[in-house]
Parts: structure tokens; sequence; C-alpha cells
């Protein structure tokens, strides 16, 4: 009976929303222009029942029928997906007006139950102010003339690298010992933590993680009906309590730091940096932004998060690629010897050893780990390639069809970090800069820097010790990823052989 009933006002709701659109239409569009194209979709939930597991793949589909651009309802949602690079820079990099974030439920019931999410509200002049705070914080280790994120990175990596050797090159799943050695990076970085007691700190972090990228996906019904928060409230609920932990070990951490940061000299992580930021902005500043000193050092609440999943996954898929082709694994390996002989690999090298760069350029198109990016939102009417987009629509930019793409990556399908390379053997510039795993334009993660120079330590510094192998019985699957949020590598057990010094 209840269900039934939901049915009938999910019904009512979409007719209403129907009628009004209808006699609105033409006074909205002052332009005259067409809205973009897209295929008709169901009564009440639209195209929803047709995106399945897979939205990348069904929205990459639809761009060969309708265009680079083009619109599906999700619900209630009205979505304009971008398929292209060249309209994906088009929109985010020329247009400001696409810098919003959506007023979808997701959003809004995170904003509501965290006082950070600095990246998920909409591209105000706060948000602005408080970007550059974030960026000029990251530069402390972002920096290669910096030895600081090296010191991090070798005295994790020490821990990581003897979890994997007392494994005696039996099979095992390293996902822990993974998920352990970048958490311990990203909480020294933005908090001088001590990871000692891991399965106590680390546990609601995990938790909050797996939780995280199954709450946030694209035309779930959480966003695109209007009754879904109340549909989806044990997952909602169960959700907002996992925040909660997390929040409260961050806030621990921020306090602490209130009492020793006083000026830059007392700078020693990136917690640090964020605090002198709030305590040195103008109080007339604050005001007229609307900020609290609580607002601005939540942006390492961000940082953290970020940073650690990208981070996380992305090695993971290094490693699972690396396993499945040994050949460019050996090659790789080859380049580091040459470069650095017995030493370990410093930020420094990065510009000598150029197959490694590619080989990281090549993980990052393959696995397109964010497959639609975090969505955008229209701040106002406005207009891309002739088509008229209304204020408030959602935009997804499927960097996933990008990476994919044929005409800018050759046999696609095919793990070649040669893509990347000139006829000297060196990396082309040009190429490396089509793959834009962290997005473009003014909404550009600001962590990129350091999680590119991160994954490069990590990865480098593991080829220097160890030969990463398949498990025979249990094949590596590289060509297929778990869905939401992110595109998260398959979890396998490999072989972890060490190698003779």
């Amino acid at each position: 009976m209840i269900a039934w009933t939901i049915v009938q006002l999910l019904v009512l709701v979409w007719a209403i929303r129907t009628l009004w659109k209808y006699f609105t239409a033409s006074g909205g569009n002052k332009l005259g222009l067409p809205e973009p194209p897209g295929p008709y979709g169901l009564p009440v939930v639209g195209y929803m029942p047709f995106l399945g597991s897979k939205p990348h793949l069904v929205f990459a589909k639809l761009s060969q029928k309708y265009g680079d651009i083009f619109q599906v309802q999700l619900g209630t949602q009205k979505v304009v997906v971008l398929n292209s690079l060249d309209v994906i820079k088009e929109a985010y990099i020329k247009d400001a007006s696409f810098a919003g974030r959506p007023n979808s439920a997701s959003f809004q019931i995170f904003l509501k139950s965290s006082s950070s999410s600095f990246s998920f509200r909409t591209g105000n002049a706060q948000w602005k102010f408080l970007r550059k705070i974030a960026i000029k914080a990251l530069g402390l280790f972002a920096s290669s003339r910096s030895s600081r994120l090296e010191a991090v990175v070798g005295e994790a990596n020490e821990e990581l690298h003897a979890e994997l050797e007392a494994a005696n090159s039996e099979p095992f799943d390293p996902q822990r010992n993974i998920f352990d050695c970048v958490a311990g990076v990203i909480g020294t970085i933005l908090f001088g933590l001590d990871f000692s007691s891991k399965d106590t700190l680390l546990k609601p972090i995990l938790s909050l993680s797996q939780k995280f990228v199954k709450f946030f996906t694209a035309g779930s019904i959480l966003d695109s009906l209007p009754l879904g928060p109340l549909i989806m409230h044990h997952k909602v609920k169960d959700f907002v309590e996992s925040l909660k932990p997390v929040d409260a070990l961050v806030d621990r951490h921020i306090a602490e730091h209130l009492v020793h940061c006083e000026e830059e000299d007392d700078v020693r992580d990136v917690a640090d940096a964020v605090v002198l930021a709030a305590k040195q902005t103008p109080n007339d500043l604050k005001q007229q932004l609307g900020l609290t000193d609580d607002r601005i050092r939540c942006i390492t609440r961000d940082l953290f998060g970020a940073g650690f999943a990208t981070v996380m996954e992305s090695f993971r898929w290094a490693i699972n690629l690396l396993a499945a082709f040994p050949d460019v694994q050996e090659r790789a390996r080859r380049e580091l010897a040459e470069v650095c002989g017995d030493r370990p690999l410093c930020l420094t090298d990065r510009s000598n050893i150029h197959y490694n760069e590619a080989v990281l350029l090549e993980i990052f198109r393959f696995s397109s780990l964010v497959t639609l990016a975090l969505p955008h939102s229209t701040m106002e009417d406005t207009t891309l390639r002739g088509y008229f987009i209304p204020k408030g629509t959602t935009i997804f930019s499927n960097l996933f069809a990008h990476h994919y793409n044929p005409q800018y990556f050759p046999d696609p399908e095919s793990f070649k970090p040669d893509r990347f390379l000139c006829a000297d053997g060196k990396l082309d510039a040009d190429k490396a800069q089509l793959v834009i795993p962290f997005g473009v334009g003014k909404r550009r993660c600001v962590g990129e820097n350091l999680a590119r120079q991160e994954l490069s330590l990590l990865v480098g510094r593991l080829l220097q010790k160890f030969e990463i192998r398949q498990d025979p019985s249990n094949p590596v699957n590289v060509r297929d990823g778990k869905t939401g949020f992110t595109r998260a590598p398959i979890q396998t057990p490999l072989i972890f052989k060490k190698l003779a010094l």
C-alpha cells in the first residue's frame, strides 16, 4: 500500500513538472536557441533505468548518436553530458557560469552533515578564497625543491615494503597494506600524524571511503526522484553516521594545531598552514565572504578525503597493471636503474625518467578512475556550442569517453605507455596534456601536483625493490572496475618478489 502511494506521488510530481516545463519553456529560453539533443526516457524516471551500473559507457554510446554534447532526463534532474576534451575545456575553462555544483540531494546531505566540503560548494567568492588557501598550503609539500614529501613517502615505503617482503613471495591481496601506506602519507602531510595505532585510527576512514563511492553515483534514486531521500532513508542515515568519526578525528588534530602555529616559521604541515591563513585573514574580509575561522580550517577535511582516496585507488591500479604487463614493468625498472643507480628515486629525477612518467600517464588514462568527474552545475542561463543550457542544469564531463577516444589515443583498449613518448624517447609534453584525471578549468583538483609526485615516488620506489607478479591461478582483471563515484580497481592476490640488490 505504501509503495503504491509513493508511485502515485511520483507520477503526480512528474505530471506537474512536465506541465510547468511546457508552459514556461518559451519564456525561459530568451535566446531562442535549442537545448542539447538527447534520448527520450520513461515517465517519472526518465532515462534512469537505461544507465545500468556503468553510466559512463552508456553516455559514450549515446554520444555516437547525439554528439559530444547531449542531455538526458534522470527523474526530475536534467543532466547535460560533455563527451569530448574540446567541449569540456570550452565549458570549464572559458565560461565561469559552469563553475557551480548541483543542488542535488546527495550534495546537500553531505554539505549539511559536514562543515568541510569546499569542493562540493558552488563557485562563488567564498569558494575562490578557500581554494587559494588550499593551493598555497599544499605548495609547501608539492615543490620538487623540498625534501618533505620524499621523507614522508620514504618512511611509509619502509613499512609497506617490509610487509610485502614478509609475504615471502606468496600470493596475497595487498589492499590493506596500500591503504595503510597512503593514509600514513596523507596523514603526515596534513597533520603530522603518526599512525601507530592503525586499526583504531584508520578503520572509520576505510569505512567512509567505501561508502562515499557508492553514495555519489550518476542517476541514483537519491538525486533523481523527489522522494529519493525518503526512499533511500537507511542508506542516507548510514552514510551520515559514517562521516561523524572521521570528522571527529580531523577536528581533534586541527584543534592541536591551533595552539601551535602563530607565524610562518611555525608551519610544520598543511594543517598549520591553513590554521595560520585563518588567523591572518582580516576580519572584514571574513565578514564580507561569510567565513569563519572554523570554515577556513576545515579545508583540511576536504584535502584529507580527496587526497587519500585518489592516490590509494591510483596506486592499486598501478600495481595491478604492472603485474598484468611485465614487459612494461621491466622496462620501467631498467630506466630507474640507469638514472638512480642504487639510491631511491627522488622527485628531481622525474625530468629524466621519461618512460616511467609515460607509464604513470597511461595508468591515469587506462584506469580513468573518476569516470564522470565531480558534477558541475550552471550558475546562470548560458550557451554552449549553440545550445541553450538553463541555470541549475547538472553537467557531467565524461572523462572516460575522452580517455578512450581513438582520435586522441589510438587503440585505446591497449595499455601502451609509448603513446606518450617522442621518437627520441623523451616525454611528449603535448600528448601528456591530453590526460586529465584531475579535471580541467577553474575547478581542477587543487591536489593534482602533490598526487602526481606522491604516486611517482610510491610506484617508482616499489619497482626498485620488488618484481610484481600475477597469481597464475587468479589472473589480474584490468579490463573492468568496481562501479560507483570512482572506477575502483578489482582487488586480486599478487606476488611481490624482493629483488636482489
